[in-house]
């Protein structure tokens, strides 16, 4: 068992080191387009700075955005390869997550930008624009997710316009400009929260940063009303916008909408969404764009609709396939793990080809009780595949085998997550095995279980590093190999006294109880 242990290290450590590395140098990207931003930012602040300077600083961002997207290992690889490479070829796919903090990255990139080109032009960036749009291997790439555009040069840019608008109306006075500018981003901000509106987000960080766009908007209504006021009560006429004041225009681009649609339609014959659009247009807004990403994420959110619903059969199957095996019936429990498995070739993985973001979450969930369930057949049963040479008529099942398999001897191809969360979830059921086993007096199969956890305990300790998530599973590996001890302890006493029951007075150290981490009492 020892030397199972140091086979199964010595084929996973090597992963987790690479996926550390990987994720260290994401991390330093990170910190790398956070600096370039903060250069480019700090370059437009400063007077001093002369255009070629500032030129040059958003070219060296530029560059590393696009080194960022097109490396393969600024990507999470624990998606597998079928799923994050596109068939037939090297290219990412368009959807595959990134690591760490380089979605955070990417928003203030977009953020950045749409807030320069909407200083320059007073219009919304598209998404379509050349700098969010790149090639790789001669194919068009956008370089942002719908997502990263929606959370920074739109959700992002609101905010910033009304940061801008406070620090430009310290200045009112001195430049005639300000109110016409104030006036442009409150409608701009508008129009991108009526936008935004016509989306369903689902609880999130998105959600969450839509929710908080209003703000925006009311900081830029009342910077306008508060200037009108003071040009109103000091006589600045630069102040007041026009001959009422500065919101004398008839407020937002929405409520002009609402008069010219009140006095045009007498009917229902004028689409409420088309005169949404054309204003829009008119005022700067993609909205034919925006509409192309809500019909892409109203999509995705129906494709995890589906993955969820369907994650619930695999994950069924798998757990009743345990069940099965701790009543003995092998065959069923055969049968149960090919059906997990049909679910997720045939059903499931089709789904993540299309949008592999959710591979993490219920699909990885599936996964890992698959793994458990096929590393406790293997580890009963060895390599019967059917399960017909095993159970008796009585329902208990044989002496177990005792092999543990190898990450690549999982028919399905898995992470290292899957499989170390999996082995770890193993011991628990080792554990209720050897407690049935120790009820019949079978010295030997308690042994060999205590056996096989000291293993897997082994295995997990001298891979040192672990996966984030697996800080439980190390604690109930280390409570299960307590308890086995404590039962073999007992069966030893038994055997020595000739009694049928010899309950220990040894207790349990600090920090167990009788409890596993499922709540399934030993």
């Amino acid at each position: 068992m020892a030397q199972l242990g140091m086979q199964i290290m010595s084929m996973i450590e090597e992963k987790i080191k690479r996926e550390d590395a990987r994720h260290r140098n994401a991390n330093e990207r990170s910190w790398e387009l956070n600096s370039a931003l903060i250069r480019c930012e700090t370059a437009h602040e400063l007077s001093a700075f002369s255009e070629n300077f500032v030129s040059k600083e958003e070219e060296t961002l530029d560059k590393l955005v696009l080194e960022t997207v097109l490396s393969p290992d600024m990507y999470k690889k624990n998606v597998d390869d079928i799923i994050a490479m596109i068939e037939g070829g090297s290219k990412l796919h368009p959807r595959a997550p990134r690591i760490g903090g380089l979605v955070s990255k990417l928003e203030d990139y977009a953020r950045y930008k749409a807030f320069r080109h909407f200083l320059s032009e007073e219009k919304l960036l598209s998404p379509n624009a050349p700098c969010f749009v790149t090639t790789e291997n001669g194919i068009p790439r956008n370089v942002l997710t719908d997502e990263e555009y929606l959370a920074g040069a739109c959700i992002g840019l609101c905010h910033d316009l009304a940061k801008y608008g406070v620090t430009r109306a310290s200045n009112a006075l001195d430049d005639e400009l300000t109110v016409p500018f104030i006036k442009k981003a409150r409608d701009t901000v508008s129009l991108i929260l009526e936008e935004l509106l016509q989306f369903d987000f689902r609880n999130g960080p998105l959600r969450r940063k839509y929710d908080s766009t209003k703000y925006a908007l009311k900081t830029l209504e009342t910077i306008l009303y508060e200037l009108s006021v003071a040009g109103s009560v000091g006589g600045h006429k630069s102040l007041l916008g026009g001959e009422h004041g500065a919101d004398d225009d008839g407020g937002g681009p929405l409520k002009k909408m609402k008069i010219a649609d009140d006095d045009k339609m007498e009917s229902d014959e004028n689409d409420p969404v088309e005169v949404a659009t054309a204003t829009a247009m008119s005022s700067g807004i993609p909205s034919k764009e925006i509409s192309a990403i809500r019909e892409r994420m109203d999509h995705r959110d129906k494709l995890r609709e589906k993955l969820i619903k369907t994650c619930r059969d695999g994950q069924k199957a798998a757990k009743q396939s345990i069940f099965a095996m701790h009543r003995g019936d092998a065959k069923r429990a055969a049968t149960l793990l090919k059906e997990c498995e049909d679910c997720v070739t045939n059903d499931l993985l089709p789904i993540l080809k299309e949008e592999p973001t959710l591979r993490f979450g219920s699909f990885a969930c599936v996964l890992e009780e698959y793994v458990e369930g096929k590393l406790f057949y293997a580890w009963l049963y060895g390599d019967d595949v059917d399960g017909e040479n095993h159970g008796t008529a009585k329902g208990e099942p044989q002496r177990a085998v005792g092999k543990i398999l190898l990450p690549d001897e999982i028919p399905l191809k898995i992470s290292t997550d899957d499989y170390l969360g999996g082995l770890g979830d193993l011991t628990g059921e080792i554990g209720r095995f050897a407690v049935a086993r120790g009820t019949a007096r079978d010295k030997e199969s308690v042994k060999l279980c205590l056996d096989s956890n000291r293993a897997v305990q082994l295995t997990i300790k001298m891979l040192g590093k672990l996966p984030r998530g697996m800080q439980k599973k190390v604690s109930m590996v280390n409570k299960s190999v307590e308890k086995l001890e404590r039962v073999l302890y007992e069966q030893s006493l038994m055997e020595m006294t000739g009694r049928k029951h010899f309950a220990s007075s040894v207790e349990e150290r600090p920090g167990f109880d009788n409890h596993d981490e499922k709540g399934v009492e030993y």
